[in-house]
């Protein structure tokens, strides 16, 4: 009786679906949501339920209802009726989580719809569209969704500001995407992000290069979630492409820029396994830093040229050398396979302690040391175990106390402090060597160096364990 009654049943459906959505679609078209806003409201939320139930018997009633619930989400009236925002956002969150597949021909028009809402002042933090947004990550088919998005990137129909939104619902759908899923779509995601790579150069004119910093970033965190997913045997040719994008046939400078702010967001992400890409870059990393220096103006490769556009180049320049030096610096500080030759040192050395000379910055001087180029120089003295590396290193740093400029003094004498920290009992083999730099800032002309100097000490004397008056006395 029960599998008769199936029988029975299975053929009203769709006459059922097309009595009751055609219903709905007339009353649709017929009232004006301005004026029957609470009427509209309660007829998307029927239109909803009646699709999640009927589910695929619903399909040959989208052309006719979907229209206008894109046109009523889409009008600049819908954020001032918190009723209807509420019935829309709920009948597109069900359609999508019911009939994701057949909404291709309507998904670019709700995603960029739901961009311009989520970065809407008044829908900043509205859950009901981040939850909606969630959905679209969740169920959409990566099939489906991939190609959209890259149509929306591709042709530019986005604003700046939808970045954030785009980037984590590219990020969400990536998140739960199987290899199959990221084989099938590889040459489509590498073309994407190669497109985004480029927002820098686009929009040059538009703001400053810190400004740019910020939504470069949710393109890097996205991205970083895409190599967390892949095989080492396909994310290196991946790695190379962009590489030889930003270095080979003269491109412009801002493209090694966003390169090497890249590989510092890469280099935290994957530690160690960075190591493993990343051999190639040294050589140019040496390169630019020389050609970067303030110090060095004479010095410059001549296949690589780094020339910024007249607006912002200080920044630029800024910005590229505190990529690099944080790439190099997470190199060394989680290299736990002998990444740092011999080699690789004698490379870096020179160019990165040389850095304590660049003027290049007009931010605080001193910050900067600290921040970038202390920890770089005493993540590569930590990251080779032979003690003549650093004494050579040692060495080089100390003759930067010996600078005309102050400022210079102050700053090398805060990296002694770090590398004599960071080696504890390994420096008690360095400190003949520095005692006469020391002795010569105990009695700089000015104040701050000496007092410095003399704190430089009494912290070293902590790290060590012992007096150093013995040193100076002799």
């Amino acid at each position: 009786m029960v599998q008769g009654e199936s029988k029975i049943c299975h053929p009203l459906k769709p006459v059922f679906t097309h009595q009751s959505l055609t219903f709905i679609c007339q009353h649709l078209r017929l009232i004006d949501s301005g004026q029957h806003s609470n009427l509209s409201a309660s007829i998307y939320l029927c239109l909803a339920e009646l699709c999640a139930t009927l589910k695929v018997y619903s399909i040959a009633e989208l052309p006719s209802f979907m229209p206008h619930v894109l046109q009523t989400y889409q009008s600049d009236n819908i954020l001032r009726n918190e009723l209807l925002l509420t019935s829309v956002i709920a009948c597109l969150s069900k359609l999508v989580r019911t009939l994701c597949n057949y909404l291709t021909p309507y998904l670019p028009s709700i995603i960029k719809r739901t961009c311009t809402l989520l970065t809407h002042p008044s829908a900043l933090n509205d859950q009901r569209l981040r939850t909606m947004w969630s959905h679209i990550a969740l169920h959409v088919p990566h099939r489906l969704l991939f190609p959209i998005l890259y149509d929306v990137i591709d042709k530019n129909e986005f604003q700046l500001n939808d970045l954030e939104p785009l980037m984590t619902l590219l990020k969400q759908s990536l998140s739960i995407a199987t290899l199959d899923d990221l084989s099938n779509n590889y040459t489509l995601l590498k073309q994407l992000f190669l497109k985004l790579f480029t927002l820098r150069t686009s929009h040059i004119k538009k703001m400053s290069p810190n400004q740019m910093n910020i939504y470069e970033d949710y393109v890097f965190d996205c991205f970083a979630e895409l190599v967390m997913r892949l095989s080492e045997e396909t994310f290196r040719p991946l790695f190379y492409t962009i590489y030889e994008w930003a270095v080979y046939n003269e491109p412009p400078s801002e493209y090694t820029l966003t390169f090497y702010r890249l590989t510092y967001i890469l280099s935290k992400k994957l530690k160690g396994l960075f190591t493993l890409f990343a051999g190639h870059i040294i050589q140019h990393s040496a390169n630019i830093l020389n050609q970067l220096n303030s110090s060095k103006s004479g010095e410059s490769s001549n296949e690589f040229k780094i020339n910024f556009r007249k607006k912002h180049v200080e920044e630029n320049q800024f910005e590229l050398i505190n990529g690099i030096l944080g790439t190099i610096s997470n190199l060394c500080l989680f290299d736990s396979v002998g990444f740092i030759t011999d080699e690789r040192f004698q490379l870096l050395m020179m160019p990165i302690v040389d850095q304590m000379e660049n003027l290049t910055s007009n931010e605080n001087y001193s910050q900067w040391i600290q921040q970038y180029v202390s920890p770089c120089i005493v993540n590569l003295t930590s990251a080779t175990k032979e003690e003549a590396l650093w004494r050579q290193i040692h060495y080089q740093i100390l003759l930067k106390t010996r600078s005309d400029l102050s400022k210079v003094r102050l700053a090398t004498l805060h990296v002694v402090q770090d590398l004599s920290r960071k080696l504890g009992m390994n420096y008690q083999g360095l400190l003949p060597e520095a005692i006469p730099f020391m002795a010569e800032l105990m009695e700089d002309p000015n104040d701050e160096v000496e007092k410095t100097c003399h704190r430089v000490i009494i912290d070293m004397e902590s790290t060590l364990g012992e007096s150093l008056q013995d040193y100076f006395n002799s």
